[in-house]
């Protein structure tokens, strides 16, 4: 596959991350979608930042560089961008309804990307030359990082009551 391709498997991931984050929330207790893990994110935070980082810097991050003329890119805080942002008091469903309709707008572009755009770089302040097409492949890796982790609380969670039978576990 040529560096200037979206590999169908970042766009098939980014596409389906909602409904993958969709039922892995689905009839969750509330004490379990606000418990927070190691790193002190909840579930519902680790949502939040997937729904911050869509627009707020991902997307965000692939339009400058396809429009600008070698942009610098700068790392982001995430605590910072959630309290900012105002994710505190947001639900989880109106979390997933977010994330969902950002997909759903910006799915449809990413496939519509031409090669040339896809080659065209920017500069990040810690990562050196970065391309739109790295971009994208690091949206799709980011997402399944953060589902991972929401899986990983809920795991954390149930551990701590699977008496003896945690022995079948690396826990």
């Amino acid at each position: 596959m040529s560096d200037a391709a979206i590999d169908p498997l970042a766009l098939a991931i980014i596409a389906g991350t909602p409904d993958m984050a969709r039922r892995l929330f689905a009839d969750l207790p509330a004490d379990a979608v606000a418990e927070a893990g190691e790193g002190g994110w909840s579930p519902r935070t680790a949502l939040a930042h997937l729904v911050d980082t869509h627009d707020g810097v991902i997307a965000l991050r692939i339009r400058r560089i396809i429009d600008e003329d070698r942009p610098f890119i700068r790392s982001i805080d995430p605590e910072g961008r959630l309290a900012e942002g105002g994710f505190a008091g947001r639900t989880v469903a109106s979390l997933l309804d977010e994330l969902q309709r950002l997909r759903d707008r910006d799915v449809p572009w990413l496939r519509s990307l031409r090669a040339e755009q896809l080659a065209r770089a920017g500069d990040h302040d810690e990562a050196g030359e970065i391309t739109a097409n790295d971009l994208v492949h690091q949206w799709a890796y980011h997402d399944l990082m953060h589902l991972q982790q929401i899986a990983a609380m809920l795991q954390a969670r149930l551990a701590r009551s699977m008496g003896n039978t945690r022995k079948f576990y690396d826990v």
